[in-house]
């Protein structure tokens, strides 16, 4: 349909038809335009629907945090493992939520509490703190109550795993061997062989490589290839050209002077109480000449302040509570108020310092006005010259849009649809139908924030076998690769072969002429950092000699070396009572993990479960 509009009408009319048409359908999807997502389903569970609508809450963020970290990276795939991770864990949720139900728990106002103060983000100098409590919450959207409703959810949910942690045991007598185990040392010596050290003495016969080649012709295929023609549009362009005088920038000033304004700020102490006999008592006390840090080190019950005499450094409007706001920013300087009562209690409030609201003058901001005003005056031409270069794409050809809008039409290199050097909106639409196969110019694509851009196929390649010349080199190596790797196991397997048969004098003549040495090393534990990571690893995944002999092994090293391993002991030290609780708790919960995952998957095993993907 977009289709024949296009074809059978131009200019500004046609854009606007079509762009009233893409516009919700992209924004909602086709179903959604109709019915709007919190209509639509994405799960049901034992006929318990999982709208579009709560999938989306909990995807969006998600999306929205890894397209950030990934950037380019995030592509297609990211976002379909995405939305089936998401929709699972509200599949789980949902199971726990009536198993929880079923086995009629809950989480107690107390264990909640317990919980939220035991977490370190709500903590001041080692203490839990109300305020920093509260403002942590505000400023990630949160208000208490709805935080403290999730959490109580969550909570009650994890309490079948809790309750398997503190069901599992493991017996004394399987922490020992355990314990024994992680505490096993060996002693061991190694010879490493690699392959760069053989790369030389190996060669590839001409005839191998023609051979390979010939028999492996679809390993070589040039792919299909494309050079396109292109358009940008860029911020840091347009900025570049934008010109201010001083009478514009002052005149922007006064329009921004919000910008550079210091609020006012407040500097105040206080005691905090429980009850209100307490604080008249202290009002009392101060009124008789007592000192106000000294008796708020003693009565306020505020913890996070009490240990600097109740002070609570500066603050703006907004930060405290509306009561205690309210009254310091009507008190003067030095003046102590008379009992405030706030949802923390009765307060006793000193007001010690005042930092008056200010504006930053001209001359001061000038530089960062420039930047400002630059940048919202390229924002605005930038919009507008979307706009334009939207509408010209759709209509006319790339070299009018240049003629139009003085932009520059810029030419590539020839690209494949795998080529990782180039953002990847422009590979796939380079590659898409209407690019490719129909000559169109393509929509704008939106490389970032402040660089947008047109792209036409100007020359295309088809795909089309390599030639013996182009690929000679490559096979070379790849061959000559293969046969050192091979030269080296084989070598590696021949001084094991030896080692095992006490041949000391071919040993020694075999290891003299390959230039090798042995490197001992003395008892390691399964930590240890005398030599690398992989050599412990493989040396504590050998057999335990036998009789007192040593044992041999010849082992691949990262695919690309051998070595060859000589274990000549291993020991242990004798554990009766364990007392690692570290370990122990390691090994349960990792028990504990097992059956909740084994629980989980019996629940959906007897749920009725639909996903309707196409909604996704």
């Amino acid at each position: 349909m977009l289709g024949s509009i296009r074809n059978k009408t131009k200019g500004w009319v046609a854009y606007l038809i079509v762009g009233l048409i893409i516009i919700p359908f992209a924004l909602f999807g086709i179903s959604e335009y109709f019915t709007g997502t919190s209509n639509i389903k994405v799960a049901s569970i034992d006929g318990v629907d999982i709208s579009k609508a709560e999938f989306l809450a909990k995807f969006n963020p998600q999306k929205r945090r890894l397209q950030q970290e990934l950037n380019q990276k995030y592509d297609t795939e990211f976002d379909i493992m995405l939305k089936q991770s998401i929709l699972n864990q509200m599949i789980d949720k949902h199971l726990l939520e009536k198993l929880s139900s079923e086995l009629s728990y809950e989480t107690t106002a107390n264990e909640l509490n317990a919980i939220i103060q035991a977490n370190d983000l709500f903590k001041e100098e080692g203490r839990f703190s109300l305020e920093k409590y509260k403002q942590l919450l505000r400023l990630n959207g949160y208000t208490t109550i709805k935080y403290e409703a999730i959490k109580l959810q969550e909570l009650t949910q994890t309490q079948i795993k809790y309750n398997l942690l503190d069901s599992a045991f493991i017996t004394s007598s399987q922490l020992a061997r355990l314990q024994k185990l992680n505490d096993q040392q060996r002693q061991f010596s190694y010879i490493a062989i690699r392959t760069d050290d053989y790369i030389k003495k190996v060669k590839v016969d001409a005839q191998s490589v023609k051979d390979f080649y010939n028999n492996n012709k679809a390993l070589f295929l040039a792919p299909e290839q494309v050079k396109i023609e292109f358009v940008e549009l860029s911020l840091n362009e347009i900025s570049k050209k934008i010109k201010v005088s001083d009478d514009e920038l002052f005149n922007f000033y006064k329009d921004e002077q919000e910008r550079f304004i210091t609020e006012e700020e407040r500097q105040a102490q206080h005691i905090l109480f429980e009850d209100e006999l307490t604080a008249q008592k202290v009002i009392a006390l101060l009124n008789s000449g007592g000192d106000f840090a000294e008796l708020a080190g003693q009565y306020s019950q505020d913890a996070a302040s009490k240990a600097d005499a109740g002070d609570l450094g500066f603050f703006t409007r907004g930060v405290m509570v509306p009561e205690f706001e309210k009254k310091v920013f009507t008190m003067k300087l030095g003046e102590v108020s008379d009992l405030v009562k706030s949802e923390f209690g009765y307060h006793i409030i000193k007001l010690n310092n005042i930092k008056t609201k200010t504006v930053k003058s001209f001359d001061t901001v000038k530089s960062e006005l420039l930047d400002l005003y630059t940048q919202t005056q390229a924002q605005k031409v930038f919009y507008n010259l979307t706009e334009q270069l939207a509408n010209l794409a759709y209509e006319v050809s790339l070299e009018e849009v240049v003629d139009q809008m003085d932009l520059k039409l810029q030419v590539g290199d020839f690209f494949d649809r795998g080529d990782t050097r180039l953002n990847q909106k422009v590979v796939t639409t380079a590659f898409s139908d209407v690019v490719f196969n129909k000559g169109e110019n393509s929509e704008i694509l939106e490389l970032s924030k402040d660089k947008l851009m047109v792209i036409r196929v100007l020359e295309k390649l088809a795909q089309r076998q390599k030639s013996f010349t182009e690929v000679e080199d490559e096979i070379n190596t790849h061959l000559m690769t293969l046969l050192v790797k091979t030269f080296v196991d084989n070598l590696a397997k021949n001084i094991v072969n030896l080692l095992t048969h006490n041949d000391k004098d071919t040993l020694k003549k075999l290891m003299n002429k390959s230039k090798l040495k042995w490197h001992h090393v003395d008892w390691v534990k399964r930590d240890s950092n005398k030599v690398g990571r992989v050599i412990i690893n493989k040396v504590f995944a050998l057999a335990k000699p036998t009789n007192g002999n040593s044992s041999y092994s010849a082992q691949d090293l990262d695919g690309n070396n051998a070595v060859v391993i000589e274990l000549s002991g291993v020991k242990t030290t004798d554990i009766k009572i364990v007392n690692n609780i570290a370990l122990e708790r390691s090994l349960l919960s990792f028990e504990s993990s097992e059956i909740f995952s084994n629980i989980l998957e019996t629940l959906k095993s007897q749920a009725k479960i639909k996903i309707f993907s196409r909604n996704l």
